[in-house]
Parts: C-alpha cells; structure tokens; sequence
C-alpha cells in the first residue's frame, strides 16, 4: 500500500495540540468514558512508521491466516532494527507484549513482522521478515514501535510523551492512542493502513482488505485489474446428500471440497460471539445411543455469517454449501442465498444420551460430531479452570474425579508417563460457544464466574440443558448451544464444594503450612522501575516486573491481600504455621522480618493482642554472615504463644549450596505448653521446619536431560539434593538439642510420589497428608490436581499425629478470586474471605501435645488405643509405625513399632494400628 514520504527524523514528539471540543467540532467521534485531559497527545511517526496491523488473523472469517504488523522506511537509506521492539497492548491494558526486533528496513521499502496464528483460516502470508508470538485483537488494541528493548510502561495519553514511543496506533476502543480518537475498529476480514503520517490515528489510517507486503516486494496497484484470463467453467451442480453421508464413518468427510445440498433441524445458533454459524442435525435422530453399534453422526455445523442470524433454535432448514474440514471438525460454508427454511417441519431432535461414560477413544468421539448431547449425572467433573477467566472455558474430566498428576500417584517411570500421557484423553472443554478473549475485553462479563456460585475444580458438573459435542483446537469440547452472554451458570449446575473451615484433625494442638503468595510490605508504587499488573481501568493491582519485587502495587492492594490471608491463616485453627512465599525483607534492605512481624500484627488484630507471635531470623541470618537469604521470598514460621513456646534459638540451613537456587529452611524447636506462670505444663517437643525447594518451571543446567520430562518437570536434581541436604542438617541438629520428634512442612515443588519424597520415605518419614488424607491435594496446574504442600514426620514424630486434612480454599479456585485480579473484568470475583488467599492450599496436621499426667506414667497408665499409621504407597512400603498414645515421661517409650503393614503392638499397654497399601 503507497504512503506519503515524509523526511522528517526518526521520531517527532510534539506538544499536546487540540482539545476535546475541537476534535468534536471537527467531527471526530471521541469513544465515551475516553477524554482523560481537555487536550489530547500526539506521536507523529518518524522515517520508520506502522504502516499496517492486522489482528483477526486465522480467526472465523480471516482472510490471512496470522495477524502482522507491517512497517515503512520512508527515508532514502537502509534503516537498522536492531534494539528495537514492537509492543502490544490490549484496548485496555498496559504493554505486556514484546517483541525484540532484528534486521533492516529498506530504504523507501516496508518490513513483514508475521504474528500469532488463529484457528488457521485465511490465506497464508507472504514470508515475513521477520515471527513473533503476539496475539492482538480482531477489533482493537495498540501497538507501539520502540527504539529500545524494555517494556514501556506508559498507559493512555502518557505514551505519546514516552521518548522510547517511535511510532503508535490504537485502533478500536482502544484507551491509548495517538491524537484525539484511536483509528477505526477492525473485523476479522478487516486491517487498518497508513494513509497520512500526522500523528491523528483517527484519520491516519483506514480500515480495508489487508496487503501484508514483505520487503522486496512490490506493491499490488489496486486499479490494474491485471490479465483476466479464460473464462471459468459453470460451478457444478450441488450434490443432494443426508448428513450422515457428508459426516462419513471417518475422521474426515468423503465429500471434502463438494458442493452439497442437505437438511436437519437447527439445535444451535452462534449469530454472535465469534463462531458466525449454526448446527444442524437430521429430524428424529438422537436419544439413547449405544456407541457401539452407532455407525456416525448425524450433525453438521454450518458456517455462515451472512445467514446465522436469520435462523432460532428448532427451525427445519435446507441449506446448500461447500463441505470442508476446519481443524478437524466438518462443516459446510453457506453463503447469503445458501439458507431455505422448510414449510413442513422435519421430526424433533432428541439430545443423545449415553448409558456408560463419554468416550474417549477419536473415532467415537467423531460418531458424535455436533450433535445434541445431554450428559448423565456423575459424567463429569471440573478439573481445569485457569482459562475460563480468559476464554470462557471449563476444563471436565470424565468421571467423579478430577484429572491427578502422575507424580502424585506413582513412582515416576514408563508407567507414570503413559498415565500422563492418557489424562489428556480424559479431557473435555465445557466452552461458553463464543470465541470472546475476556482479558482483551473486560468490559465483557465473563461466562460462567460469579461470587455466588463458585467453579472450583473437583466440583461435580451437573447438565440440566443439552450441549453440542465439538472439536476445534484440537480439543474436544461441549458448547452452549448459544453464546453464553455472562456471568452466570444456567443450563450447567456446579456442586458447591466450598469448606469455611477445614475437616476436624484432633490433637491438642496443630501445626499447618501456608503459602502466602508473595506477600510483600514493600510496595512496586513506591519502587523505581516496578512495573504493575492493572485493572480493566489501568490501576495497578501488583508487581508484574521490573524489579525485586513480587507482591501488591499499592497499599490498598495489600490490604486486600492481607485480609485474605489473615482470614485463612487464623482459620487453619493451627498454633504453628509454616510460611512460605513471604517477603524477605533483609534482602530488600529493609528491617529483617519486617514483613512477617506485619503480618503478624495484622493476625493479633483479628484475633486479639498477643495471640500470634514470630520466630525472628535476622539475627541467626547475620550471624551467618547473610543479609536475609537467597531470594526475594523467604520462609517465616508464626505461631500462639498461648499454646507453644519456642525453644532455644531459630535453626537456618544456610551456606549449603544445594540451596543456592532455592528458599533457605528455617527450623524452630517449640514445646507446647497449657496455662501460664507457675501452673504451666510443658508437653513434649518437636523439631519444625518450613521449606520452599526449586520450582517445577525453574531452568536447571544440571537437569538438561529432564526439561521435557511431563511427569517431574525441570530442577529435579536440584530438589533431591535440598531433599538430602534437609534431611542431614534435620537429623545432626535434632541430635544436637536431644530432641526425637521432627516434622518438615512446606512447598517441596514435588507431588506425593516423586523422587524427592522417596528421599524421605526411604529415611522413615511418613507424608501424613498421604497418609490421612489421601483424597486431598494441594494445587492444581495443567487440568490436573496433585500435592506439591507437605508435612513430613519422622517415624517419631508420626506416632504423635492425629490426623492431617488438606484445606482446599485456594488450589481449586478461579485465578479471579485473588486480589491481584481485582477489578479485573466487569464481573469483579474478589472477596473477602479465606478463599483465593493464595494458589495453594494449606496442610494442617493434628498433633498430641505429650503433657503429663501428675508427672507420672501414661493416661490410664497407657491403656488407651494408639494410632499407628498406614505404610506410605507401593514403592516405599512398611512405613508404617505402632503408636501407643499413654501420655506419660518420654523415658518410658510408650511407643511400639510398627511392622511392614503398619501395625504393630505399642508397649506401655498402647495399641498401635493402621494398614499400609503395599503394592
């Protein structure tokens, strides 16, 4: 496309020109809610400038398979990208899209940058200059061409006074934009082009069929029609065919490229919402479906954007189009005069129902291909929701359970992977029939969230409307047979799996891990070169980067994060907590613990004055010749004086090289104690510590082997030497202080089976969440469930246990619930209260104090029943221990062993008990 050519400089900032009511006066349209100032900011492009963007590419209706941005060198000599970006924002957002930029625009010539690729409709580009990764909009957003590499961190009419913007257009609704409106709005057939170069996007560029032109290219001029050539022969006559026979038995249809005229009752319609079609289905067809006889499906859907908003939902049609398959899925382009409605009504269809479970082999999944589908109680269950904030998609697995990691469950190996590998047929996408991007539309509610009927995952799915059984992105997916339009869950009922308080454990006391989410006190507003994640309005919410930072943006940010987690800490009902994932304030120069000690502040003021105190570690760091530790995070451990009291000084593994990529542990002998002064009675201590090893995602030079393994993920080997460096300083420094008891708490970044926890296993440790609740799980990643949160007791420190529960209020939960979402799209999920206080779920495990009875023998001499507990899973078996609970002086050892199944006789007249799983 031919631009003007104007010399001036690489770039031309000027001062803000216009106002609000002289861009009116000249007819320019302002977007409501978008004047910020009475004067508007204007880029005037320089010799480099945006000259096209595109971002419906690959979309429903695209005409070019991937979005682009083009750019134009109107100067007389080569010009160098080299340290240069292109960057993206969506209409609302901040630049969180970058692109490092490489080459040279040639001198009067223009510059491909080929981008994200759709669903693969259209044309395929011409071979760009250069491949990205963004994915803009179909209908607006803003790019911004950069002279550096950073990330600018401008929003709305700030960035035309960046001096790193070069050249910048929002198109659309966009907020940021260069002069007084944003360029026009774009469809998926549609891009907008550079036609003046005055730094007035409104009327700089204009929307039309995009002519993505690589450099070398020549431009095509749109008045040479070109050699017409010989005529064309007549397009042949359409194919009369039933659905069933365009469908075929296969995985593709027999007619593929035919022209087909064909009939069915309309079951779906997606006139709006992205998908521009309907699906039809063969009159009578339906009901209860033996899969194992049925031969195909009799349902089709119908592309047609220039039809689908003339038909409803039970309307009997003849339609006349060219069959083809998109994605995978079979479908049938109609065009405007392609539609007849039937005068006679054709037989009602029935929704297929299933006698056993929705199948998971291809080819009967294929037999069921867009037809009207109403699933049976139990079907299915959530168990992914970290898109359904972004794509109105609910992750379900087949069955009454959510998917599990394999890590959790076995040993890794062969076998682990292929179960890994199977889980993905397991899956199936609930999706809200529209192709909305909610974090690029905010102002859209999103489909399905609301504050009153949560989707968490392990939730049951119950269907009281039938559904369309549909593949498109090579996923399996059952769609609203309209566009969901909201907030909201009718048609699918989700079970309310919420718990306000966690499952009774015993004890009289408890100790529980938490993981705080990146607590910090030092906030990004007031830390040069932090950069916010934002609300829908551009607020800052917390730290995106930038900076050492992890937590909230602004103070009001922090209070929202604050009382969810004193919500959920002082709800544990724990008197130790492990925390992990806390600001390490020593590191960040600041007063050491001061976090913590805020923290804690925050809880005594819930709970009343004193009830919660710190272990302080800034010494014991110092003493070590250690500013606060490895990492911006750290681990803390809170606790209730009125029912324990620490003993003797703070424990940190520091200077051991297995934890130069991880969280030092922090270990703090406690004694439990009942009443005060003179009356008080010390029980029996315990040695506890709080751990956070190397992370799942982390890059391990060590582990280069291992990058791709599904089952571990990356840094394994770094997780089992901090696996063997904790076990040797937890046992020198309990033999050190005498004390017999030990238990390791925290975020070990490895599910129940993997090899890390085998470390323990094989060294007499019992995982007691494994143990005593083995039903529960502590996080949920990939559509898949499993425990990365542990409590370890040694064989010891086992028999004390009276029960563990994992407390489910944050791994199952939309992303949304967490108060760096607030504000986050027009359906606003925040609340206060323990749910969504972080992204994993809290371990509480019940423990017997060990006080004494009269400073004598046991309870009733130690004749109570013990509770020995189960042997840990089919590669570690016989874990199991005896366990007679007389409380008496530890010198009597009222504790038995136990044998290879978990049981066995306690002495001390106690009964040990339990049952181990050996394999």
């Amino acid at each position: 496309m031919s631009t003007p050519t104007h010399g001036a400089a690489l770039r031309t900032h000027l001062a803000r020109v216009g106002s609000a009511a002289a861009a009116l006066a000249l007819g320019i349209s302002l977007t409501p809610g978008l004047v910020p100032s009475a004067q508007a900011a204007v880029v005037t492009p320089g010799d480099l400038q945006i000259n096209e963007v595109y971002g419906g590419g690959g979309n429903s209706g695209a005409t070019v398979q991937n979005d682009f941005v083009e750019l134009r060198n109107t100067s007389g000599e080569d010009l160098s990208l080299d340290g240069w970006s292109l960057q993206y924002a969506s209409k609302t957002g901040s630049f969180h899209n970058t692109l490092p930029l490489e080459g040279a625009v040639p001198a009067g010539g223009t510059f491909l940058i080929e981008l994200a690729d759709g669903n693969g409709n259209g044309d395929p580009l011409p071979e760009a200059d250069l491949v990205g990764g963004i994915n803009a909009s179909g209908s607006g957003g803003v790019f911004a061409l950069s002279d550096a590499e950073g990330e600018l961190a401008c929003h709305g009419a700030t960035c035309a006074e960046d001096p790193a913007v070069v050249d910048l257009i929002g198109w659309g609704e966009a907020v940021t934009f260069s002069g007084g409106a944003p360029a026009p709005a774009t469809t998926n057939a549609t891009s907008v082009s550079r036609v003046e170069a005055t730094g007035e996007n409104s009327t700089d560029f204009v929307a039309g069929e995009p002519t993505p032109t690589p450099s070398g290219a020549e431009p095509t001029d749109p008045g040479d029609p070109g050699d017409p050539g010989d005529p064309e022969d007549p397009p042949a006559d359409p194919t009369a065919a039933t659905i069933a026979e365009i469908q075929g038995t296969g995985a593709a249809s027999p007619l593929d490229g035919t022209s087909v005229i064909t009939e069915g009752m309309v079951t779906a319609v997606y006139a709006d919402g992205g998908l521009d079609g309907y699906v039809i289905q063969t009159g009578g067809t339906g009901g209860e479906v033996d899969l194992s006889s049925h031969e195909g499906s009799t349902a089709l859907f119908v592309y047609s954007p220039e039809t689908s908003a003339e038909v409803s939902i039970g309307d009997s049609v003849r339609v006349t189009g060219e069959v083809s398959e998109y994605h995978g899925s079979t479908q049938v382009s109609v065009g405007a005069d392609g539609l007849e409605k039937l005068t006679e009504p054709l037989e009602t269809v029935r929704p297929v129902t299933l006698e056993g479970d929705f199948p998971t082999d291809e080819a009967r999944r294929e037999s069921l291909e867009h037809m009207l589908y109403l699933p049976g109680e139990g079907d299915f269950t959530v168990t992914d929701v970290y898109a359904t904030n972004r794509y109105g998609e609910v992750g379900l697995a087949i069955g009454d359970q959510p998917l599990q990691q394999a890590g959790d469950i076995m040993a890794p190996g062969p076998e682990a992977t292929a179960y890994y590998e199977q889980q993905a047929q397991n899956l199936v996408l609930l999706d809200d029939g529209r192709t909305t991007n909610f974090a690029e539309n905010p102002e859209q509610p999103m489909s399905w969230l609301t504050t009153t009927e949560p989707v968490r995952v392990g939730a049951a799915a119950r269907f009281t409307d039938p559904v369309v059984v549909s593949c498109s992105f090579d996923q399996w997916r059952l769609n609203t047979t309209t566009p969901w339009s909201g907030a909201g869950t009718d048609g699918v009922d989700f079970e309310d799996t919420r718990e306000d308080a966690p499952d009774e454990v015993g004890g009289d006391l408890q100790i529980s891990t938490f993981n705080v989410l990146n607590y910090f006190t030092t906030l990004g507003e007031d830390t040069p070169g932090c950069e916010p994640y934002t609300t829908m309005d551009g607020e800052g919410t917390s730290v995106r980067g930038g900076c050492d930072l992890r937590g909230a943006w602004g103070a009001d940010d922090l209070e929202r994060q604050q009382t969810k987690i004193v919500e959920a800490v002082s709800g544990t009902g724990a008197e130790v907590v492990g925390l992990t994932e806390i600001e390490n304030s020593a590191r960040l120069g600041e007063t050491p613990d001061e976090a913590t000690a805020t923290l804690v502040a925050a809880l005594n003021e819930r709970d009343g004055k004193g009830t919660w105190d710190y272990v302080p570690t800034g010494d014991a760091y110092a003493a070590q010749g250690l500013d606060g530790g490895q990492d911006a995070i750290t681990n803390a451990i809170i606790y209730r004086p009125a029912a324990v009291k620490p003993s003797g000084e703070v424990h940190i593994l520091a200077g051991d090289e297995a934890f130069d990529n991880a969280r030092e542990p922090i270990g703090q002998v406690f004694v439990p104690v009942d009443g005060s002064g003179d009356e008080q009675v010390e029980g029996e201590p315990f040695f506890f510590t709080i751990n956070h090893f190397k992370s799942k995602g982390s890059e391990d030079a060590e582990d280069a082997d291992l990058e791709d393994d599904p089952v571990q993920g990356n840094a394994r080997t770094s997780r089992l030497q901090q696996a063997e460096a904790l076990l040797t300083w937890s046992e020198a420094t309990a033999d050190e202080l005498g004390v017999q008891d030990v238990f390791h708490g925290g975020d070990f970044n490895a599910y129940t089976q993997e090899e890390p926890l085998q470390l323990f296993y094989e060294q007499g440790y019992a995982d007691l969440g494994d143990t005593y609740d083995p039903e529960g799980w502590s996080y949920s990643y990939g559509g898949m469930v499993g425990s990365l949160d542990h409590v370890l007791a040694d064989a010891d420190g086992a028999e004390r246990v009276t029960g563990a529960t994992d407390w489910q209020i944050n791994g199952p939960e939309s992303v949304m619930t967490q108060y760096s979402r607030y504000h986050n799209n027009a359906t606003d999920l925040y609340e206060d209260g323990v749910f969504g206080s972080s992204d994993h779920d809290p371990m509480i495990v019940g423990l017997d104090a060990g006080f004494p009875e009269d400073g004598s023998g046991g309870e009733d001499d130690g004749a109570d029943e013990g509770d020995g507990h189960p042997g840990q899973g089919e590669e570690h078996p016989g874990k199991g221990h005896g366990n007679g609970h007389g409380h008496g002086p530890r010198e009597n050892d009222n504790r038995g062993p136990g044998n290879d199944n978990g049981s066995g006789p306690g002495s001390n007249s106690g009964i040990g008990h339990g049952s181990g799983r050996n394999g």
